[in-house]
């Protein structure tokens, strides 16, 4: 697939993914300042500006690529190679910019006035309830884990709907409407920046609401000025299962990387040879290597498969998003399993802070956590199906 920059110069999925290719050492290079920093690197943010890898899937007319979804998953498959956070933030921020083209034309419109790369935050899961108001609705309250805010220009912020607590609106708001609270301090993705924000009876207008389950059923409203079938029809809840399974399929290469480079110098005067010369070390070796490279065509070709079914015009049933969601659950199952066999072997030199290995443990099983890909919910319904029941649960 191709896309267009600035409607002029084309590029293709090659080079996209070649592009945060390069930018692998960089990351790695920058990865502890950015764990020490809690948030993204101006610098950081620059280099993935400048290549695109914000908006691969940002629809054209928001200064996006417009290109799919394997594209964007891919290219963060490589950027997790460098940095964890970083790319935690380039998968999330890249698949939410994608959901501002889903807003009536006013919305897109005023994010285009506002100016500036698109940088949106969004948190789903509502937590309170709106307030109504005459053209709108009204926000007051606060919302955790808020990845990628202190670079954010746009937030995307869930409330229940007055009228109706089991509809779930979600509300596009400008980044001066919100007061963040610098509460991010966690075991891993620390440079996520993943803060609490706040709004106090803020005012949303009907134009910047939507309900995306409605929108997904019935017609998305950004269609009318956006070609391109991530803005005319998309299981988005799918499609998230996608989005945070791809930075687990780069830090497992991340951590096979380390450890190979851990095997060659490992050597003191009590162990009977070089680590590199244990049976068991590169037994470890290659099946991390081939499942790694399982789990990368597991993403990539559901992924395709995903978006041939939505090109030929089908409508993603629920056993299909299922089944979609239950893979990415697995891939992250063998990722964060992957990475724990390799950094247990590794010995205490992977303990040090300055350990790509340790980052990669860290990481991954922060990531692991993700109410998306919890196996409980996706585990059952997987089996219901089978059994001819209804699914039960979020995400279906």
């Amino acid at each position: 697939m191709e896309g267009s920059v600035s409607g002029s110069t084309t590029v293709t999925h090659k080079e996209i993914v070649a592009w945060a290719t390069a930018l692998v050492p960089f990351l790695r290079e920058k990865a502890a300042e950015t764990e020490n920093r809690r948030s993204m690197l101006p610098e950081v943010y620059d280099r993935l500006n400048e290549a695109g890898l914000l908006g691969i899937t940002l629809a054209p007319g928001l200064g996006g690529l417009g290109m799919g979804l394997p594209t964007h998953l891919e290219a963060v498959m490589e950027t997790a190679r460098g940095c964890g956070s970083t790319a935690w933030l380039h998968s999330l921020i890249g698949n939410q910019n994608y959901l501002v083209g889903w807003y009536p034309p006013q919305a897109q419109n005023e994010v285009r006035a506002a100016g500036g790369s698109l940088f949106t935050c969004l948190v789903m899961g509502a937590t309170i309830t709106a307030d109504k108001a005459e053209g709108g609705v009204r926000l007051t309250g606060s919302w955790p884990y808020v990845s990628g805010v202190d670079q954010a220009n746009w937030l995307m912020l869930s409330a229940h709907d007055p009228d109706n607590p089991k509809r779930n609106l979600t509300c596009l708001i400008p980044k001066s409407s919100v007061s963040v609270k610098d509460d991010w301090y966690c075991f891993g993705m620390k440079g996520t920046g993943s803060k609490t924000v706040s709004l106090d009876d803020e005012f949303v207008p009907d134009h910047r609401v939507l309900c995306f389950r409605e929108a997904e059923q019935n017609g998305i409203p950004g269609s009318a000025i956006n070609d391109g079938l991530l803005y005319k029809t998309s299981p988005n809840s799918t499609v998230f299962a996608f989005v945070v399974a791809a930075p687990a399929v780069g830090l497992a290469q991340c951590a096979i990387e380390a450890y190979r480079d851990r095997l060659k110098s490992r050597t003191n005067a009590r162990m009977p040879s070089a680590q590199s010369e244990w049976a068991s070390s590169q037994q470890r070796l290659g099946r991390a290597r081939t499942q790694c490279d399982i789990a990368k065509a597991t993403v990539l070709e559901s992924a395709h498969k995903l978006m041939k079914q939505l090109e030929a015009g089908q409508r993603i049933s629920a056993e299909d998003r299922i089944r979609y969601r239950m893979a990415m659950v697995e891939i992250v199952r063998l990722c964060s399993e992957l990475v724990y066999d390799l950094f247990c072997d590794a010995g205490t030199g992977v303990m040090m802070d300055d350990s790509g290995l340790q980052r990669a443990f860290r990481d991954i099983h922060v990531l692991r956590s993700h109410f998306v890909i919890l196996p409980e919910f996706a585990t059952e319904n997987a089996g219901r199906i089978q059994l001819g029941l209804d699914p039960t649960g979020p995400f279906v």
